[in-house]
């Protein structure tokens, strides 16, 4: 078994991109390539370089990275169809030794009956044989191609059409589970080889965006443009993650390694057309005709998806697999640590039952489970250990937040820890530090953020909340917006503008924390779409000491941002919740599958299947962004912005589908007997909304990427 470490990786990818550069520089060569010798070229150097031998020792990792890197410059070396052939054949050495040697050139090809015609048959120019998958009597049969014809069209080079010998040199009746492992490993080739692909069309066009000028500014300074390149930015994360998970099932020997590879194919094919078609509306006439490489990268992305549905797997598609299989969404680990911690965590939340469609904090299981946390630490386990915590890493705390949330329950005074005590312990003077973090530690520290404004959401750097020295006070003036749990709240996390002339404006910003039973302040609340209540905050003379300043006058921007980074990775976190919800709309599918969903091949199971890939995309980019986290020192580079924009519209869409699925009863709420979800659909479709605003919007979250990625402003 292989899986190579980073380092190996890279060196393989350098032996790839040398082998390439010479033989196979660009994808133009796609279109110059009509006799074959190329690609003969290609597969005589990978012979030598020892790739037909990867099967051998199982080094899927490596063969994937093929794939991508070929696709990258639209060559159909077929790498996968080596590896699945030496992989069928293992037991028949003398062939596995020719496939290695180059003396069996071989393709593979899925047909419904035994035949000695094939079509859409890639790299024939360069295949001695075909290893033909017949689904309907499951054996698998090498043959020698005997000619071929080319089929223009799409492809280049184009697609052809083999004649092979009436009599197969061997025809192997091997096990349904190897036959099938070896169509799932083709459809992940492909989509990886689409992905290499698409993620070179984005690089020429985010480059492009950034050097060509129109109307006096680069392109990639309007919106419209670098938001269509985030996006391509996410799609393209989204599926490597997800197909490194993939290898990583398969290698590890997991029992549903064939999902994860669906899910990886399910999200990664159309991900990537999009990316395409999205790089050449930014590349525009450039990236139109064949002296660029856009075009050449398309016609090997379209064509690689487009072969994913002559090779079905038995099982079907995700949905299939989901409901028929009775299984979940495959298992994501963060470490031994984190997971000898769940273990530990589940044991503990076996004793607090909180089987409810909605949760809500008043909720007896939260209060109860609040005092027990509290008792064990969790409350402040992010805390060093000098503070009385636990020095948690962030892995073991998203097994926290991630655990709760499935379970609807919740952890009473996590956000005061998390937020206000963390910025206390980084930026506190020592009598704030004695003062306050034992009340947060209690867990009965009920505050609020006073942040948003009339006018200032996510642009929090030009709020304008006034806060005045006077003395050894403050005296604050404006008003504050969409305080949630202000009605309840006896404490506010208040950013104020202490220096008006600041610039940039983000400078001139002092944090508070302090107590609100004043004079000078009131509320008026305000109900949510969801039913949750905020409230607008006056502050008219509002007098706040200076000892309940947190950090330097004018230097709340950093203690600000040292919290907002891991507000954001918690807040996509609620991807739990959407687990929550997807297993309770396949435990109602489950019922009737067909009454509620219809046969295989349906646009409900297509439904669920789109769905249920991209919750494990958003997953996997939320574990990426915590594991990152450690690594970089609390920075969650791009992956938490990422998986932010992908949840919010996914909780969206599952409000939605579920509509959908189940008619007018999913629209009903909690309390009535016989609805889908006991409320819970309708529910989370009201308070979506609330996932796509909070912590900045999707908006401004691309607006992050892409300064992140290099774009103009």
């Amino acid at each position: 078994m292989s899986i190579l470490s980073t380092e190996e990786l890279a060196e393989f990818v350098t032996s790839i991109d040398g082998v390439l550069a010479k033989a196979w520089p660009s994808a133009h060569i796609a279109s110059q390539d009509a006799d074959g010798s190329a690609i003969r070229q290609i597969w005589l150097s990978a012979v030598q370089q020892g790739w037909t031998n990867l099967a051998s020792y199982k080094a899927l990792d490596a063969a994937i990275t093929a794939c991508d890197r070929l696709g990258r410059v639209a060559c159909p070396l077929p790498i996968m169809d080596i590896y699945v052939s030496a992989m069928m054949l293992e037991k028949h050495s003398y062939l596995v030794d020719q496939i290695v040697d180059g003396t069996i050139r071989p393709v593979v090809a899925v047909s419904r009956k035994p035949t000695t015609k094939l079509q859409f048959v890639e790299a024939a120019s360069a295949a001695t044989h075909v290893l033909e998958l017949v689904t309907e009597t499951g054996e698998a049969r090498l043959c020698e191609i005997v000619d071929f014809t080319t089929t223009p069209g799409l492809a280049k080079p184009d697609w052809a059409e083999v004649r092979l010998e009436d009599q197969p040199i061997i025809t192997l009746d091997p096990r349904e589970e190897i036959f099938e492992d070896a169509k799932v490993l083709l459809r992940l080739g492909l989509v990886a080889r689409a992905v290499g692909a698409a993620r070179r069309t984005w690089e020429l066009s985010l480059q492009h965006a950034q050097d060509r000028v129109s109307f006096g500014k680069p392109i990639g300074s309007y919106q419209a443009v670098s938001h269509r390149l985030v996006d391509g930015a996410v799609d393209l994360t989204a599926c490597e993650g997800l197909i490194s998970q993939a290898i990583e099932s398969y290698l590890l020997g997991r029992s549903n390694w064939h999902l994860s590879c669906e899910l990886a194919v399910e999200f990664s094919a159309p991900a990537a057309i999009r990316t395409q078609f999205g790089g050449h509306h930014t590349l525009a006439a450039q990236g139109y005709f064949e002296e660029h490489e856009a075009p050449w990268l398309f016609r090997r992305i379209n064509t690689d998806v487009a072969l994913l549905s002559s090779i079905s797997p038995a099982e079907g598609q995700v949905a299939d697999i989901l409901v028929e299989g009775n299984v979940r969404l495959p298992f994501l680990e963060l470490g031994s640590q984190a997971e000898e911690f769940r273990s530990e965590l589940t044991q503990v939340l076996a004793r607090f039952d909180n089987n409810v469609p909605v949760g809500h904090s008043w909720d007896d299981a939260n209060k109860a489970f609040s005092i027990e946390a509290v008792k064990r630490g969790y409350l402040t386990m992010a805390w060093p250990a000098s503070f009385g915590g636990q020095d948690g890493p962030a892995e073991k705390q998203m097994v926290l937040t991630e655990e709760l949330g499935y379970r609807r329950l919740s952890l009473l005074g996590k956000d005061a820890a998390d937020l206000v005590g963390t910025a206390i312990i980084y930026y506190g003077t020592p009598e704030q530090q004695q003062r306050i973090l034992p009340l947060i530690a209690s867990g009965n520290f009920p505050f609020y953020v006073g942040y948003s404004e009339p006018e200032v959401g996510s642009d929090l750097a030009n709020l304008q909340s006034k806060a005045v020295r006077d003395g050894d006070e403050w005296v604050v003036n404006g008003r504050k917006e969409w305080g949630t749990g202000a009605h309840r709240a006896e404490w506010i996390w208040l950013a104020a503008r202490t220096d008006p002339d600041a610039k940039p404006p983000h400078k001139g910003i002092t944090l508070f924390l302090t107590r609100i039973d004043r004079p000078g302040f009131e509320i008026q609340q305000h109900r949510s779409l969801s039913g949750t209540i905020s409230s607008s905050t006056f502050l008219d003379d509002f007098r706040v000491p200076d000892s309940d300043r947190i950090g330097g006058v004018n230097e709340g921007w950093k203690v600000i941002t040292k919290a907002l980074v891991k507000e954001r990775v918690i807040m996509a976190n609620f991807t739990s919740g959407l687990l929550r919800l997807l297993d309770d709309m396949l435990c109602e599918i489950r019922k009737d599958p067909v009454e509620k969903l219809g046969t295989r091949g349906s646009a409900k199971r297509a439904l669920i299947s789109e769905l249920a890939s991209r919750l494990q995309a958003t997953r996997v980019l939320l574990y990426l962004s915590v594991r990152e986290m450690s690594i970089a020192s609390g920075s969650a580079r791009l992956e938490g912005p990422m998986a932010k924009m992908l949840s919010a519209v996914l909780h969206e869409d599952f409000g939605k589908a579920a509509l959908h699925i189940f008619g007018p009863a999913a629209a009903l709420g909690e309390g009535l007997s016989d609805v889908p979800g006991r409320g819970a659909f309708e529910y989370n479709l009201r308070f979506s909304i609330r996932q796509a605003i909070g912590g900045g919007t999707i908006d401004i979250q691309k607006n992050m990427i892409a300064y992140a990625l290099g774009l103009p402003r």
